[in-house]
C-alpha cells in the first residue's frame, strides 16, 4: 500500500520502488537510533557548474540557489569572504546532498552595468558547449525586472500542475541539445533607461546549424539592466500559435496551469480528500459524511517534504487538523509497515491532545479494512471504518511517500485492535 520513489533531480527520471520494499526501504532512510545522520550516508561530488544564486545569510546556516553552508568555518568563511550576503554570487565546490561542504572558488558576479551585461553573463556558461544556466525563483530579480520576474514563477508552478517543463527553463538554447559557438551579443539604446539587446550563436549539434538570433528588452533598475521580455524567431506551435514572445508564452502556460488547477481541484474534491492539489496524498478515507485525510507539502518532485498533516472533517468545516515539521518530535507522525501472503498492512500514528490516533490500510483482511483508530491512555474510544475499503483509502498517487517526516517503527499487531 505504501510506496516510494526516488527522488527527481530537475530532470531526472522517476523510479517507483515495488510496494513490498517500500517500508523497508523506508527505514533505512529516516532517522533510527545506533546509525549515522542522513546528511553523513549521503554522496559526495564535485560540482562541475557553478552553482548561481544570491547568497543568503543567517546566523548557523547560509544559503546560494538551493545549496546551504554553515555560516562559521571553513566553508562559509571562503564563501561570505568573496561574496557578500545578498549579492549574486557563483560557487564551485563539493556537494554532500544538498550542502556545500568544500568550497574551491567563489565568484562574485559583477553588477549589470550595461544592457550587454546580463546576456553575456548567461552565455558565458554555454561556452564550453556543456554548460547550462539556472536561477531559483527568489534570485529571478537578480537577472530580470520584477514584471518578468513574477511571470517566470507563476510559469514554473504552473509546468508542475501540467507535468511539463515551462517555456521559461531554459529559454537561451533552443534545442535539447547543444554545442554553443560563436556568441556575439550587441545593444541598441532606445532611450529612457530602455534598450534592446540581440544574442547570436550557432549550435552546433543540429545539423546544418545556421546562425540564431534572439532578441531581449532591456530596462535599467536601480540594481542594474534587467531582462524585460525575450522575443524567439517567428515560427507557429501548437502550443502558442504565433506567439514569439516569452511573457506571452508564460501567460498561455499560466492560464493552462490555472485550468488544469480548476479541474483538478473539482476531481479531488469529489472523492473526498482533503488533500488540496499539489499536495502529496498519503492517506484518505470517507465515513459517516466525513473525510479523514494525511497530507504532505508536496508531491514527488517537492522532496524533501517541508511538513506532514493529517486533517478530518469536510472541505467546509475542517474538525482536526494537526501538522508536524520535524520527525521524532513530541507530536510527530510514526509508520510500520508488515507484508503477509494476502495483502499488506500498514498504519500511520501521532498523539496530539493526549489522544493517539491510527490511520490504517488492512489489504490481508477479508473484506479488506481501513479506517482511523483513536485511544485516550491506551484504551479505544473510536475506530472509524471507511466505507470504500481499499479504493476509498489509498488513491493511485498514494506512492508519494513524505520519508523524511515519517520515523519507520517496528509492526504492532495491537495498534489495529
Amino acid at each position: 500500500m505504501w510506496r516510494g520513489h526516488n527522488g527527481p533531480g530537475h530532470s531526472g527520471a522517476r523510479m517507483m520502488l515495488l510496494r513490498s520494499t517500500a517500508f523497508a526501504l523506508l527505514a533505512a532512510c529516516v532517522c533510527i537510533p545506533d546509525r549515522a545522520p542522513a546528511a553523513e550516508q549521503q554522496a559526495e561530488y564535485n560540482s562541475p557548474l557553478p552553482t548561481t544564486g544570491v547568497v543568503r545569510y543567517g546566523m548557523s546556516d547560509s544559503s546560494i540557489g538551493k545549496l546551504i553552508f554553515l555560516s562559521e568555518g571553513t566553508v562559509g568563511g571562503r564563501i561570505l569572504l568573496s561574496c557578500k550576503a545578498g549579492v549574486l554570487c557563483e560557487v564551485w565546490g563539493t556537494v554532500r546532498g544538498e550542502q556545500i561542504v568544500r568550497v574551491a572558488k567563489a565568484i562574485p558576479v559583477k553588477p549589470f552595468a550595461g544592457p550587454r551585461d546580463p546576456i553575456v553573463f548567461v552565455y558565458s556558461h554555454y561556452k564550453e558547449g556543456s554548460g547550462a544556466f539556472w536561477l531559483e525563483d527568489d534570485d529571478l530579480e537578480s537577472l530580470y525586472t520584477p514584471r518578468m520576474a513574477g511571470l517566470m514563477v507563476k510559469s514554473r508552478r504552473a509546468s508542475e500542475i501540467l507535468e511539463s517543463e515551462s517555456a521559461g527553463a531554459g529559454p537561451w538554447i533552443q534545442s535539447q541539445e547543444w554545442i554553443i559557438r560563436g556568441v556575439k551579443v550587441e545593444a541598441d539604446d532606445r532611450g529612457a533607461g530602455k534598450a534592446l539587446a540581440t544574442a547570436t550563436y550557432r549550435n552546433l549539434a543540429l545539423p546544418n546549424p545556421k546562425p540564431e538570433t534572439l532578441a531581449f528588452d532591456m530596462v535599467r533598475t536601480e540594481g542594474g539592466w534587467r531582462i524585460d521580455d525575450i522575443q524567439f524567431p517567428r515560427q507557429e506551435t501548437a502550443r502558442f500559435g504565433t506567439s514569439s514572445r516569452l511573457s506571452d508564452m508564460l501567460r498561455i502556460e499560466i492560464a493552462e496551469g490555472e485550468k488544469e488547477m480548476r479541474d483538478k481541484v473539482a476531481k479531488a474534491a469529489s472523492t473526498g480528500s482533503l488533500c488540496r492539489f499539489g499536495e502529496g496524498e498519503i492517506f484518505t478515507c470517507s465515513a459517516g459524511g466525513k473525510q479523514y485525510s494525511i497530507c504532505t507539502s508536496g508531491q514527488t518532485h517537492a522532496l524533501p517534504h517541508q511538513w506532514i498533516e493529517y486533517r478530518a472533517g469536510t472541505p467546509a468545516k475542517p474538525e482536526l487538523v494537526h501538522r508536524s515539521e520535524k520527525v521524532g518530535a513530541p507530536g510527530s507522525f510514526y509508520g510500520a509497515f508488515e507484508p503477509f501472503a494476502t495483502g499488506e498492512v500498514s498504519y500511520v500514528r501521532f498523539t496530539k491532545d493526549g489522544y493517539d490516533y491510527t490511520a490504517y490500510s488492512d489489504e490481508n483482511s477479508r473484506p479488506q479494512t481501513s479506517g482511523v483508530i483513536v485511544r485516550k491512555e491506551g484504551r479505544r474510544v473510536a475506530n472509524i471504518k471507511c466505507s470504500g475499503g481499499k479504493d476509498d483509502a489509498m488513491p493511485k498517487n498514494a506512492f508519494k511517500m513524505p520519508s523524511n517526516m515519517i520515523l519507520a517503527v517496528p509492526y504492532d499487531t495491537d495498534q489495529l485492535n
